[in-house]
């Protein structure tokens, strides 16, 4: 059975995986300078029983901006992370309201990914678990900032 850790340490390593795989200039955070009221939360349990949401099996899901874009590169960052995560072989498709746009990914272990840019061309990330036990251990909060350096990309708490 998966825990609360083990999901969200999975899920870290998808958005790592995924920030490898992009220019050095881009990283994820719950904050933007540029949008000061638009802070983003350390993710949330989702019950799967709205109806009991204190029992049984939930999800975590979590949004980070993706940093190191203008409303003039987003579409091509936006292009470059579907098509990473589609080479991989996770199940992708793209959507979105008339200005918006949303592209999303289903990795083989169940867990989703999807990149939405906003009216004003911002990018965010989000990703979101497979089923857990609601009450097992939690483990560490997810990271503030995801960034490289020295090469490698790297958490702060």
């Amino acid at each position: 059975m998966r825990t609360q850790a083990e999901a969200r340490t999975q899920l870290l390593r998808h958005f790592t995986e995924t920030l490898r795989a992009l220019p050095p200039e881009l990283s994820l955070a719950l904050r933007h300078p540029d949008l000061p009221h638009a802070g983003l939360h350390r993710g949330v349990v989702l019950s799967e029983d709205l109806n009991h949401p204190d029992d049984g099996w939930a999800t975590f899901a979590i949004r980070y901006w993706v940093m190191g874009t203008t409303p003039d590169t987003c579409d091509r960052y936006f292009d470059l992370v579907t098509r990473v995560w589609g080479e991989w072989g996770w199940a992708t498709r793209e959507g979105g309201a008339t200005r918006t746009r949303t592209g999303w990914a289903d990795t083989p272990d169940s867990y989703g990914l999807a990149l939405t840019r906003s009216v004003n061309g911002y990018l965010s990330m989000a990703g979101w678990t497979p089923l857990f036990l609601r009450d097992s251990v939690v483990g560490e909060p997810m990271p503030t900032r995801i960034a490289w350096r020295d090469g490698e990309a790297v958490s702060s708490l």
